[in-house]
């Protein structure tokens, strides 16, 4: 990534929130932990299953055999270390209404124009900040602090990467995330006062950030997302609007892939869900079981166009390993197994316009008719490539729809 210098945080921060700059900086015993881990797990021999290369029953194991030496021998995890520290790194502490402080890791990219919007970018599960490290190395190339029109602020859930923990005497779920990131933003100076701010999130990022809005409308100004789940609307009759031409063909495969993943593939989240326990315990302790869970679904999810490499793979895994946050990335899908209703709708409460990008490949793509009817979309636009990791597989083509929808609802003065 470039080196110039997008450190320097835009507004007098809360003395409170404690902001300080960070790096990641494992030690090498954890990495050669990491290898003893590697060298001494073995891989269960063949099955009629482990060896169907289509991923309907799961992890492929010619490809964890390679995946796992891959990670043993070549993958440098100090390079990617590197990478996250090229962008400034900060660590943030929020306290929450009954007390609990909850300290907060970000990436950003600041301005040093006083007319600078700020977008917050939110990851999902199984992603990371790794899924913007693309996007961001583009921003640099692209910009200096001088003209960059844009504060980038990308942070780590509570419960992945480097952040903190939820509490251990309550649940938490995603108004909670939501309301700890509200006050996150306030505390680093991005008020109502001073214009608000964008939120782009995918996956996981694409529920809470809609929270966000919500619990702030005086100053979030736009929500995207690039991932919607939105059952049909009410007296919505598929199979006919199917016969009579309402919907493309892309919308077609896209309504007949997502009903094979609700019939097929989502048992990954019930179990998740349901057994988040024994789930934590077991891939929060084998390296190797976590890629083959993880791993799956990179391969799985994305445009076959657009896997990501297997060393992207391997990073996004690696930060999970090394932050050991798989057992506490869980929460959400406490949620989910009651359904999307466990969310409550993207759009509740959501006051500002809302965008969203449609990519081919995604998982949970409503047809635009739908999006027509609720009337709770106001700008969209589809990609023939990319799937269910947009910020990985398309940073280019991600990052030019943020660009395009602030400039669009004139939040961008030039």
């Amino acid at each position: 990534m470039a080196s110039q210098d997008f450190s320097k945080l835009p507004h007098i921060v809360d003395s409170e929130a404690n902001v300080k700059p960070h790096k990641i900086d494992i030690p090498q015993s954890e990495t050669e932990r990491l290898y003893n881990l590697l060298d001494n797990s073995p891989i269960p021999d063949k099955t009629w299953e482990n060896s169907h290369t289509d991923g309907h029953f799961g992890t492929n194991r010619d490809w964890l055999v390679n995946a796992v030496k891959e990670w043993r021998h070549n993958y440098d995890w100090k390079k990617w270390e590197n990478k996250f520290n090229s962008v400034a790194h900060y660590t943030a502490d929020v306290k929450d209404d009954d007390g609990n402080i909850y300290t907060i890791h970000f990436n950003g990219l600041f301005s040093k124009r006083k007319d600078a919007f700020p977008i917050l970018f939110l990851h999902g599960w199984p992603g990371s900040r790794v899924e913007f490290l693309p996007m961001l190395d583009l921003i640099q190339q692209k910009y200096t602090p001088d003209n960059l029109p844009y504060h980038i602020i990308t942070p780590d859930l509570i419960g992945f990467g480097f952040s903190s923990r939820p509490p251990l005497d309550k649940d938490f779920n995603v108004m909670d995330n939501a309301r700890i990131l509200v006050k996150f933003m306030r505390a680093l100076g991005f008020t109502s006062e001073r214009g608000g701010y964008m939120i782009q999130g995918g996956d996981l990022g694409s529920i809470v950030g809609p929270k966000v809005a919500a619990l702030d409308p005086e100053t979030v100004r736009l929500v995207h997302t690039n991932i919607l789940m939105v059952p049909p609307p009410e007296g919505t009759n598929v199979e006919e609007d199917i016969k009579s031409g309402r919907y493309t063909e892309d919308e077609i495969e896209a309504l007949k892939r997502e009903k094979e993943i609700l019939g097929w593939g989502v048992s990954y989240a019930a179990i998740q869900g349901t057994r988040s326990a024994t789930l934590g315990l077991a891939f929060g302790s084998s390296p190797v079981a976590l890629l083959s869970w993880i791993g799956e679904k990179f391969l799985e999810w994305p445009d076959p166009a657009t896997i990501p490499s297997l060393e992207l793979i391997l990073t996004n895994i690696s930060f999970y390993w090394f932050s050991r946050c798989y057992p506490t990335s869980l929460w959400h899908y406490r949620l989910m197994v009651s359904g999307i209703e466990g969310f409550g709708s993207q759009f509740d409460g959501v006051k500002c316009p809302f965008g969203y990008s449609w990519f081919k490949r995604e998982c949970c793509n409503p047809p635009k008719a739908w999006l027509d009817r609720l009337e709770k979309v106001q700008w969209y636009r589809s990609h023939e490539r990319g799937g269910h990791f947009a910020a990985l597989e398309q940073p280019k083509v991600l990052w030019g729809d943020v660009h395009d929808i602030i400039k669009e609802f004139g939040l961008l003065l030039q």
